[in-house]
């Protein structure tokens, strides 16, 4: 495969840009041991990515890079373990972020319902109301730089 390497990663690349332009694609999920996808992602951004990484394969200039943009990441290794929740959360705290500006009047619950099914995170009713009751329901009003913002308890 090696021999092929480099057309596996055109390839990937055509597929992406063919999906999000034909076919109207808007998020990617990117698996790979090194870092060749940083032009694709920086070549689309209007597009959303979540990326795997091979732990041993990636620097932390790549991982600094990402979250700089906004991507979130995890390592393959940690991909069936509590390492991904760490990536559902920041999905979702991300997503309530979102939403702060118009949170006058929502329900807590059906916030967190929303918020679920606009990340497309998959969780059952009870994981639902733990975050609701852990992240939602404790927000908090403060004062940065003399303006008030809203604060989610992480």
């Amino acid at each position: 495969m090696t021999d092929r390497k480099s057309l596996v990663d055109v390839r990937m690349t055509a597929s992406v840009v063919t999906d999000f332009y034909r076919n109207g694609v808007t998020s990617f999920i990117i698996v790979s041991s090194d870092s060749d996808y940083w032009g694709l992602i920086e070549s689309l951004p209007d597009a959303t990515f979540l990326v795997m990484y091979e732990y041993e394969k990636c620097g932390s200039a790549i991982k600094n890079a990402l979250t700089q943009h906004g991507i979130y990441y995890c390592s393959i290794d940690d991909f069936c373990s509590a390492g991904t929740e760490d990536m559902k959360r920041a999905v979702l705290f991300a997503e309530l972020e979102k939403h702060l500006p118009t949170l006058i009047g929502e329900n807590p619950l059906d916030l967190t319902h929303k918020l679920y099914e606009e990340s497309r995170v998959t969780a059952t009713k009870k994981e639902m109301e733990n975050f609701c009751n852990r992240y939602v329901k404790t927000l908090k009003l403060k004062i940065v730089e003399g303006k008030f913002v809203i604060e989610i308890q992480k």
